[in-house]
């Protein structure tokens, strides 16, 4: 079995592959740690009864956070292998201008999303920053990964606002959705920065065929949807997905 880790900025993303798609996913197990050294203990010692043969990895934190967590897993498998950004995976073509300096959690959240559907569609990964790619299928029939916006992620957009502004307070209100019309400091912070974020996601899926799925994962991703209906389908762990399919092809 594989044990897949997403290194991402505010917490530890983990999966075991199940070997097999079951209900589309190839995650049997899966969960979130936070990198305090207490929990990332925890959960290595949970860890201990599952049988590992490989340990596959995506970060975009620095190396001193990924050896916090690779010291406790240091008896349990190979040396982990590290995920990088490709040309190609399969059949999905990379289009990125500059390869080199896309996210890897973009492009495994991309791979994982395109395994799971097989169509175009939109990617939306709502987390600390919120990114919005495009998968397409040009003329030829072949799958491309076009890319897309990064935005700050919601918390982010709220932190500047409060941080930043001289009297705006670390807004708590409520959403107000049309035709309501946020009428204290508090809901217009939380409303323009839902509002803000929904209008890019709305824009960029412009890009894309007249009922394309928009697929949205992350932490934010359910406070989205509310706002944006069902046209959004939340998957957990889109870039886990895609470690798993890397690595059961790659095995």
């Amino acid at each position: 079995m594989h044990l897949l880790l997403d290194f991402g900025n505010t917490r530890l993303k983990w999966a075991i592959t199940s070997g097999a798609p079951s209900n589309g996913s190839r995650l049997a197990q899966k969960g979130a740690v936070s990198y305090e050294k207490a929990a990332i203990s925890a959960w290595a010692r949970a860890l201990q009864s599952v049988s590992i043969d490989e340990i596959l990895f995506a970060s975009v934190v620095g190396d001193e956070l990924e050896a916090k967590v690779f010291v406790q897993l240091s008896a349990r498998a190979s040396k982990p292998k590290r995920f990088q950004v490709a040309t190609q995976a399969g059949a999905l073509q990379n289009l990125y201008a500059t390869p080199q300096t896309l996210g890897v959690d973009r492009w495994a959240a991309a791979i994982g999303a395109w395994g799971l559907i097989k169509q175009p569609c939109l990617v939306v990964c709502a987390g600390t920053a919120t990114t919005i790619d495009l998968i397409d299928t040009p003329q030829q029939g072949e799958p491309c990964y076009r890319g897309g916006l990064i935005v700050p992620g919601l918390d982010l957009m709220l932190q500047s606002l409060h941080q930043r502004t001289a009297r705006l307070p670390a807004a708590k209100g409520r959403y107000r959705e049309a035709p309501a019309v946020a009428d204290n400091t508090d809901d217009a912070i939380i409303s323009g920065a839902i509002d803000a974020t929904c209008g890019a996601i709305e824009r960029m899926a412009q890009r894309l065929p007249e009922g394309a799925p928009w697929l949205i994962t992350g932490g934010n991703a359910e406070r989205l949807q509310a706002v944006l209906g069902a046209r959004v389908q939340v998957v957990e762990d889109l870039a886990l997905e895609g470690l798993a399919i890397h690595a059961l092809n790659h095995h």
